[in-house]
C-alpha cells in the first residue's frame, strides 16, 4: 500500500479550512474501558489503567498549528466506577461537543466502541463521531457493517487527519474528500485509505499531562517487579522517540499503525521533554514506548547517557531485540534507570523465528545479551509466543529449554493470536481458519481460540499456561539459583494481585522455606495453598500435573 507522508508545514500550507472565519469547535476524546464491557469498572474488572498517549500527540499537534478556537477533553473511562451512560452524558452535557473521538487502540474493544457509539448519538446525535485505532485501521470493513452510529473511521495515525478535521469549514466535505478518513459512503464505493504520517516528530510539541488527572493512573511500573521501584512515588508517565517497524514479524500488527518506515525525534528534543515533564508534572517513571527503541544504537546510547543524569526509573514495556544488545547498552540501560530488561526472543526455536516468525535475530543472540544485562545488576524478563502455524512440539520444547537455560527471570508466556493488521491474521484468513467475523472479540494473547499449529484451540490455551506455572513457579530461575528475595518480590507481587493463584503461594511458601528464619510465613503460605486446591478442582488438577503436595 502507497503511504504519503506529509510535514507539517505542507499540511498549513494545503489547509483551505477557515478561510478566515472564526470558528470553534470542542472536542471530546472517549476512551472505552479496554478490557471488559461498557460497565466491568463497575464489577471492579477493569484494570487497564494507561495515559493515553496518542490522543494526548493528537491534541498537542492540532493546538500548535489550528486557526480555529478548538477546546479538548479526555474521558478515559477506565477510570471511573459510574455506570457508562450516567458518564458519558455527564461529559456531553456539561462539555457540549461538536466531534467525539473514540479511542479504539486494540481490536478487542471493538465491542466497547459500538456500546459507546450508541450512547453518544443516543445523547448528541448532531456530534460527528470518529474512531481511531486499531479497530478504525484494521476492522474499519466491520466497524461500518456493525457499528451503525459512526460517522467516520480514521486510518492510521491520527494527527495530521485531526488537524485537517477540526480546522476544516465544511467536515462532510472534508471527510469525503480526505486520504485517511473513511466514511461509510466511501467504503461502499471502494475507496482505499492512505496514511498520513508525521514524518519529523519534533513537529508535535511537549504533551501536555496536565490535560489529566494524573493521580487517578496507575503510577507504579507495570512489570512484575520484584524491586518495588524504591517507594519514591511521583508519576510514570509515557513517551515514544521514534515510530514504525521495518520488520515484518508475523504476529505484529504495527507497521498498519505506524507504518514500515522509521521516524524519529532528535535525541536532543526528546530530553528537554523529559526534563520539562520532572518539572512540570513530577515526572519520576518514565516508559519508553517505542516498537523498536534500538535500531540506531548511538541515538539511543545518547538518550540513554541523557537520562542517566535525571535519577528516574526507565520501562522498555514493548520489549528490546536481543541482536542490537552490547556491553555499553548494558552499562546505559543500567545508568538510565532501568530495573527490568524486557526482550523481545519469542521463541527458541532457529527454525520458527527464521522461516515462520522471520524475526531479526538469532537463538545465539539471546544468552550473551543477557549475561551482558545481568552483569549490570538487572533483572531479565523475556516475551515469547507458542502456537504458529507450522509450529511442532519440537520447536515448543526449544523455547521452554531456553527459558530454562538463559536465565530468564520471568517469562511473559503468550498464544499467538491473528490479531487484524498482521501478517498471522492474512495467513489465518487464507488458510480458511477464520470463517466469520467473530475472531474480533475473540482474539487474544492468553488463549487461542483459531486452530494454527498441531494442538487444538483449547489445547494451546492449556498448554501455554502450563508453560507459564512451569517456569516461572515451579522452576523459577532464582528460585532455583537461590536468589530468595528476589524469588519472594515475584511471588508476593502475583499474589497481591491475584490472592487466589495456588502455584504463587506454593512457590512463596517454598521460597521462604528455603531461605530459612521464616517458617511463619512458610506455614501460611501452604495452608492457603492445599486451601485453593481442595476446593477448586483446576487448581487440584494442576498440582496433581506437577505432583505438587
Amino acid at each position: 500500500m502507497q503511504e504519503f507522508r506529509i510535514k507539517a508545514e505542507k499540511i498549513r500550507k494545503a489547509s483551505k479550512a477557515c478561510d478566515g472565519a472564526i470558528l470553534g469547535r470542542n472536542v471530546l476524546f472517549v476512551i472505552p474501558p479496554t478490557h471488559t464491557g461498557i460497565d466491568g469498572i463497575t464489577k471492579n474488572l477493569a484494570q487497564y489503567k494507561e495515559i493515553p498517549y496518542g490522543i494526548l500527540s493528537i491534541i498537542a499537534y492540532v493546538k500548535a498549528r489550528t486557526q480555529v478556537n478548538a477546546q479538548f477533553k479526555i474521558l478515559d473511562m477506565n477510570l471511573y466506577g459510574d455506570p457508562a451512560e450516567q458518564l458519558i452524558r455527564k461529559y456531553l452535557d456539561e462539555f457540549q461537543p461538536d466531534i467525539v473521538g473514540i479511542s479504539g487502540l486494540f481490536t478487542s474493544m471493538f465491542n466497547q466502541v459500538r456500546e459507546v457509539s450508541e450512547i453518544i448519538k443516543a445523547i448528541r446525535p448532531q456530534a460527528l463521531l470518529v474512531v481511531g485505532g486499531n479497530v478504525s485501521t484494521n476492522c474499519h470493513e466491520e466497524l461500518f457493517k456493525y457499528n451503525p452510529y459512526v460517522d467516520a473511521a480514521c486510518f492510521s495515525e491520527g494527527e495530521i487527519p485531526m488537524f485537517d478535521l477540526i480546522n476544516a469549514v465544511d467536515q462532510q466535505a472534508l471527510l469525503d474528500s480526505h486520504q485517511a478518513w473513511i466514511t461509510r459512503e466511501k467504503y461502499q464505493n471502494g475507496f482505499h485509505a492512505h496514511a498520513l504520517y508525521v514524518e519529523d516528530l519534533d513537529d508535535i510539541p511537549p504533551l501536555d499531562f496536565g490535560l489529566l488527572d494524573l493521580d487517578l493512573y496507575d503510577t507504579r511500573c507495570r512489570n512484575n517487579n520484584p524491586f518495588h521501584n524504591d517507594g519514591r512515588g511521583g508519576k510514570r508517565l509515557p513517551f515514544i522517540s521514534s515510530r514504525g517497524c521495518p520488520f515484518k514479524c508475523v504476529f505484529c500488527a504495527a507497521g498498519s499503525l505506524s507504518g514500515t518506515k522509521m521516524r524519529y525525534m532528535s535525541p536532543k528534543r526528546f530530553l528537554e521533554d523529559v526534563r520539562n515533564a520532572v518539572e512540570k508534572f513530577g515526572l519520576t517513571k518514565i516508559v519508553i514506548n517505542d516498537d523498536q527503541a534500538l535500531l540506531r544504537k548511538d541515538r539511543m546510547k545518547e538518550i540513554l547517557a541523557g537520562l542517566a543524569e535525571m535519577n528516574l526509573i526507565l520501562e522498555f514495556p514493548s520489549g528490546l531485540n536481543v541482536k542490537f544488545i552490547d556491553a555499553e547498552l548494558a552499562r546505559l540501560f543500567k545508568a538510565a534507570g532501568l530495573e527490568i530488561a524486557n526482550l523481545a526472543i519469542e521463541s527458541g526455536s532457529e527454525r520458527v523465528l527464521k522461516d515462520i516468525i522471520d524475526k531479526p535475530m538469532k537463538v545465539k543472540d539471546v544468552r550473551p545479551a543477557v549475561d551482558m544485562i545481568r552483569e549490570n545488576g538487572l533483572l531479565v524478563h523475556g516475551f515469547f509466543i507458542f502456537g504458529f502455524v507450522g509450529e511442532t512440539e519440537e520447536d515448543r520444547q526449544a523455547t521452554i529449554d531456553l527459558i530454562r537455560t538463559a536465565g530468564i527471570d520471568w517469562a511473559n508466556i503468550y498464544a499467538a493470536a491473528p490479531i487484524r493488521g498482521s501478517r498471522l491474521y492474512q495467513i489465518c484468513k487464507e488458510k480458511g481458519f477464520i470463517i466469520d467475523d467473530s475472531d474480533i472479540l475473540s482474539t487474544n494473547i492468553y488463549q487461542s481460540d483459531i486452530r494454527t499449529c498441531d494442538l487444538e484451540p483449547e489445547e494451546l490455551t492449556r498448554y501455554v499456561y502450563r508453560v507459564n506455572l512451569d517456569v516461572n513457579f515451579i522452576n523459577n530461575y532464582r528460585l532455583l539459583n537461590g536468589d530468595y528475595d528476589i524469588a519472594i518480590g515475584y511471588f508476593g507481587n502475583v499474589v497481591n494481585n491475584h490472592p487466589e493463584h495456588a502455584f504463587a503461594h506454593y512457590a512463596l511458601a517454598k521460597a521462604y522455606e528455603l531461605k530459612g528464619g521464616h517458617q511463619q510465613h512458610a506455614e501460611e503460605h501452604i495452608r492457603i495453598y492445599r486451601s485453593i486446591v481442595a476446593r477448586d478442582p483446576d487448581w487440584a488438577a494442576r498440582a496433581k500435573e506437577f505432583s505438587v503436595q
